[in-house]
């Protein structure tokens, strides 16, 4: 059952008593309208940033909306592939937290299978965690999940998702739980032994827990019941079910705007790049290299090989996109050791890199919470993507990445 197929059944509920069925601190708080702001150019890369990055505003940058890219039908909307089940368009985006230091690595479950996985730098500039988007794949096995950060809240709503996480700093958790616009499942309060929304593997906190994008959409739908039954509970008040109602009066996935695909490369390209170099905090570079064979690049990380332990196979991507954004730290602390969270600004604009078919293109990004972003390159042209799978890089606007 998907989530339309959700809201429709809820509103029976309501209207009709039936059932409904089915598995499947001190900063400021985030609200659905970003605060202009701003954005550094990033003049410290390999190489200049473009013109069209120059003269712009964070206001002018927040008012432009997006429009819908056209899509065939049966074509998945972020991956710009065909679709054995061209339901799955109608399917709400699930983004799963996921950890990303060097023990879990080997551990990783489904990366390749995601639409779109972000990477960004967290805890106080040590590290880096991935937030994975999964629509058009099903996966049957996504892990390891791992904690909420600040860069989840701008992401979930840029996709109109559902973000599946495993607890988080007190600070965190409480916007997740209270101030956001969008379903938040906690494996920490929502399953605490493991048993039904996600599953264990093992003893080793930063690498055992796991989940399935059938398990996330069955707590949606366990969800629509209790609210059901218990519409005052305060979580169904004031963040669930007025989701749910919005899920039939907002524009729904197939038709939000998606990122534009090309089968061949645009010809304003600024050069070649098989070999991407991203210096990531604390012995955490990536390196990406592109595999003429199979026209993707392949993933390193920390200089080694990066596996998906789902497929058996490297990680790779069709696309591989470094966005530049403002990161600040908070003054929420994420660890007992007083870490303190960052919070990165993916609303707005900023310089950006695309990486496709061994060449790069310069431009920026636009985006704001009603869709997701926009790759744009000279004369505000856009970027189109390689048919498959997008990891977007985020780094500090001071950052030098290195390509050739």
């Amino acid at each position: 059952m998907n989530l339309k197929d959700v809201a429709i059944a809820l509103l029976l509920l309501l209207s009709l008593s039936a059932c409904v069925g089915g598995e499947g601190g001190g900063t400021p708080t985030p609200t659905k309208t970003p605060e202009p702001a701003a954005m550094e150019q990033a003049a410290d890369t390999a190489t200049p940033p473009p013109a069209s990055a120059a003269g712009s505003t964070g206001a002018s940058a927040e008012s432009v909306q997006a429009t819908a890219t056209p899509v065939p039908g049966g074509v998945a909307r972020y991956t710009g592939l065909p679709l054995a089940d061209p339901t799955l368009l109608q399917e709400t985006p699930i983004l799963v937290c996921l950890n990303n230091d060097v023990d879990s690595r080997a551990a990783h479950y489904g990366l390749n299978e995601a639409d779109v996985t972000y990477e960004y730098i967290v805890d106080g500039f040590h590290l880096t965690r991935l937030t994975s988007m999964f629509q058009s794949i099903p996966a049957k096995e996504i892990g390891p999940v791992r904690s909420a950060r600040w860069p989840n809240i701008h992401t979930t709503y840029m996709f109109d998702g559902i973000l599946a996480c495993s607890g988080g700093s007190d600070g965190i958790r409480y916007l997740l739980k209270n101030e956001v616009g969008f379903p938040y499942l906690d494996a920490d309060s929502e399953d605490p032994e493991s048993l039904t929304y996600f599953y264990s593997v093992g003893s080793n906190y930063r690498t055992r827990l796991r989940t399935s994008v059938d398990r996330v959409r069955r707590w949606m739908i366990d969800m629509a019941r209790t609210c059901d039954v218990s519409p005052l509970l305060p979580y169904c008040l004031e963040i669930f079910s007025p989701w749910l109602e919005g899920q039939k009066n907002s524009p729904r996935p197939v038709e939000r705007a998606s990122f534009s695909f090309s089968g061949t490369p645009r010809e304003f390209w600024a050069g070649e790049a098989t070999i991407v170099r991203i210096p990531y905090p604390e012995n955490n570079g990536v390196e990406w290299r592109y595999d003429a064979s199979s026209g993707r690049y392949l993933r390193y990380q920390s200089g080694a090989v990066h596996m998906d332990q789902a497929t058996g196979q490297q990680i790779s991507s069709d696309n591989v996109i470094v966005v530049f954004a403002e990161h600040e730290l908070t003054n929420i602390v994420e660890d007992s050791l007083g870490t303190l969270s960052v919070k990165i600004n993916l609303y707005g604009f900023g310089d950006l890199r695309v990486f496709r078919d061994g060449k790069v293109y310069e431009g920026t990004w636009r985006a704001n919470d009603q869709s997701p972003p926009r790759w744009l390159g000279p004369g505000e042209q856009p970027i189109t993507l390689k048919p498959g799978r997008t990891w977007i890089q985020v780094v500090r606007t001071s950052d030098r990445i290195s390509y050739q």
